[in-house]
């Protein structure tokens, strides 16, 4: 890659971090009772484990099981009539297929399409109340472009990148239980709108060339209402580095911010739903062969503030195989 560009690091960290100050202007609000997903960033691209030209596929599994009932940042144990009519838990698994074509050293498309496999449980006067579903989510189409930054006088090197895309609503959201009583928005697989996706990063390779942090602001906006519900616009900030123990083995670390907005619309429930969280998640990746790796994420969150009262998660899981061909 060249590094012909005359923008010096400090100006690339300054343009995340404006965009990331301009997008937090957003009502604070995170995830409502089905929403949830594990926040980790397997962007490779990004991180610069993959820089080349050609075709690649990335297969991720993700589990999280919300069980955890907090109003606010505090956890809550509810008793008497609260615990007769309260959620109680959702437990989501999702396999995210995605894939990536690198047209040259700085352009690259790419597609994903989640599944989602479901169960949530809630009380009504005291009676369990249940949803199950394996459905197609909203896929995603984006595209990328990174450009290499002035060479450094320690010999690493740095490159700045973008992210502009859009969620298709490929999933279905009027999704119902045996009793024919449909589940809440935020529950169902797909949200049943098209949305805005974009992001800035910046990554930097240090000079012993094993080791790369990179950081990246993302957004998520909704473009219209459906049916009388728009989800709540997310906007997230992912700080990683990763580094090579062995030939084959890499640990990875990451933290983790997301900042959501409540949903709005007749159908949304704004007064429980939204919010914001930090999460720390290590990982390890290990290269299989040349072309494969596989890899592992643990999230846990740190921080977590919802609005109203929510279910969240202690914590999530996620572990996957990319390759290129």
């Amino acid at each position: 890659m060249k590094f012909n560009n005359q923008l010096v690091p400090l100006k690339a960290i300054a343009l995340v971090w404006s965009m990331v100050h301009l997008l937090s202007y957003s009502e604070f609000a995170q995830a409502s009772c089905g929403s949830s997903f594990c926040l980790v960033n397997t962007d490779w691209a990004v991180q610069g484990a993959w820089m080349d030209r050609g075709y690649r596929y990335d297969l991720r599994y993700e589990t999280v099981r919300q069980d955890q009932l907090m109003r606010g940042p505090k956890k809550i144990d509810l008793t008497g009539f609260e615990a007769r009519n309260a959620e109680q838990e959702t437990d989501s698994r999702r396999w995210l297929f995605n894939l990536d074509h690198g047209i040259n050293e700085n352009w690259g498309v790419s597609a994903a399409i989640p599944f989602i496999d479901r169960r949530h449980q809630h009380a009504e006067a005291g009676l369990p109340v249940s949803w199950n579903f394996r459905q197609i989510g909203d896929a995603r189409i984006t595209a990328r472009y990174q450009t290499g930054l002035q060479d450094t006088k320690d010999g690493g090197a740095s490159v700045v990148g973008a992210h502009v895309g859009i969620k298709l609503a490929t999933g279905k959201f009027d999704i119902a239980n045996l009793t024919g009583t449909k589940a809440e928005r935020s529950l169902q697989p797909g949200t049943g709108t098209n949305d805005l996706l974009a992001s800035v990063y910046y990554r930097r390779v240090l000079a012993d060339i094993a080791t790369t942090w990179f950081v990246q602001a993302n957004l998520e906006a909704p473009l219209h209402e459906r049916d009388g519900f728009k989800p709540g616009r997310k906007v997230g900030v992912d700080l990683g580095i990763r580094t090579l123990w062995t030939s084959s083995l890499s640990p990875m670390l990451q933290l983790n911010f997301q900042h959501r907005a409540s949903d709005s619309g007749i159908y949304a429930e704004p007064a429980d739903s939204g919010g914001r969280s930090i999460s720390i998640s290590p990982g390890l990746s290990y290269k299989i062969t040349p072309q494969t790796h596989a890899y592992g994420f643990v999230q846990v969150p740190v921080y977590q503030h919802v609005t109203g009262q929510q279910l969240s998660p202690k914590w999530a899981a996620t572990v996957g195989i990319q390759s290129h061909f």
